[in-house]
């Protein structure tokens, strides 16, 4: 496959190099001609003055990976001599091929104008000079671009890295909090308690699938599922102080997103928008998309709360949210906290739809 691949690079390359050529022998057949040559004469003429220049040239264009840029005075020493003698190579080519066509077509070989010849060497001469110029600038573009892939495949590593350690952060993170919030049930109703361990086995089994594959995608129709079990898991917990409304479009249920996305924003709004109350509160949260994105949004009718405070929060939920989304999303990704005026807290989270290409 990479040998395909590279194969098919280089085939544009020798396509314009040979394009070039003939487009100069062309050029030189014109001119002949135009000099009074007869047609035939200044084609075969052409085709002498081109075909050296450009199989020696195919060596100057590689002098750059012989001797790359660097060391001053010591690469112009040897690449004027090589530049040098690839262009006196391509006017000796040419007079050899004179002679061969003479002595074909007209049976005797006679010498060109020295001027002529003079002349034919100056202009290989140019002529590999800046052969050797673009072979350069090429060796110099490709050494950049490589530079720039191994820096790109770097930052993928470091990213993946990160990402490692963001998992191995939140999961223990998840599960402190649940069992916490299973405290007071134990105490008060044993046997909720017994049900509520059988809906958190489900939940740390969706968690160690994550923490052991090192997935960093899944539908959401999976974090969803998650999401509810967690919801369920609280209302055992909290009762008729816990009202939810969800709505997921079904669309939206298929887009990929980092698994644990969800979740934080609606622990977040049951910890401190309903949990602390005695009348309780209510948690909606919805999924659509729009323009290539997916909107999530979480909102309770809570006390609500600046970006201040939430950046000062010791809560590690949302901090390692932020994060993930940093580094796998590389900016296109927009959690946004609201507070409306007619109360409340609103987290609004905007995915990229292509931000996996594959999902578990």
């Amino acid at each position: 496959m990479h040998a395909r691949s590279d194969s098919r690079a280089l085939r544009p390359p020798l396509a314009a190099y040979a394009g070039a050529w003939t487009a100069l022998a062309i050029l030189y057949a014109v001119l002949y001609t135009s000099g009074g040559v007869a047609p035939f004469m200044a084609v075969r003429g052409a085709v002498a003055a081109v075909l050296p220049n450009a199989l020696f040239g195919l060596v100057s264009l590689r002098l750059a990976r012989r001797w790359p840029v660097g060391g001053g005075w010591r690469l112009f020493s040897r690449l004027a001599p090589a530049v040098l003698g690839l262009a006196l190579a391509s006017t000796v080519v040419w007079l050899a091929l004179i002679e061969i066509d003479g002595r074909v077509v007209k049976g005797a070989f006679q010498w060109p104008n020295p001027t002529i010849a003079a002349w034919q060497t100056v202009v290989n001469v140019l002529i590999h000079m800046a052969l050797a110029g673009i072979g350069y600038a090429w060796h110099t573009a490709e050494s950049l671009r490589e530079a720039r892939d191994r820096a790109a495949r770097a930052d993928v590593l470091r990213a993946r890295v990160e990402l490692s350690l963001l998992r191995s952060q939140l999961h223990p993170h998840f599960v402190l909090n649940v069992l916490h919030a299973l405290l007071g049930l134990v105490r008060r109703d044993p046997g909720l308690a017994e049900k509520a361990l059988e809906r958190l086995g489900e939940l740390l089994r969706f968690g160690l699938w994550v923490q052991q594959t090192g997935s960093d995608w899944v539908p959401l129709s999976r974090e969803w599922d998650f999401m509810q079990s967690y919801l369920e898991l609280e209302r055992m917990r909290l009762g008729d102080r816990l009202r939810v409304e969800i709505h997921a479009d079904d669309g939206a249920l298929q887009v990929p997103v980092p698994p644990f996305a969800l979740q934080p924003l609606v622990e977040n709004a049951v910890v401190h928008a309903v949990a602390p109350r005695a009348s309780g509160g209510r948690v909606a949260v919805s999924a659509h998309r729009s323009n290539g994105r997916l909107c999530l949004s979480v909102c309770d009718d809570g006390p609500g709360a600046s970006e201040e405070e939430i950046a000062a929060s010791p809560r590690t939920g949302l901090r390692l949210l932020q994060e993930r989304l940093a580094a796998l999303y590389a900016g296109r990704a927009r959690l946004a906290f609201e507070s409306p005026e007619d109360g409340g807290f609103r987290v609004r989270l905007e995915l990229p739809e292509d931000g996996s290409p594959e999902v578990a």
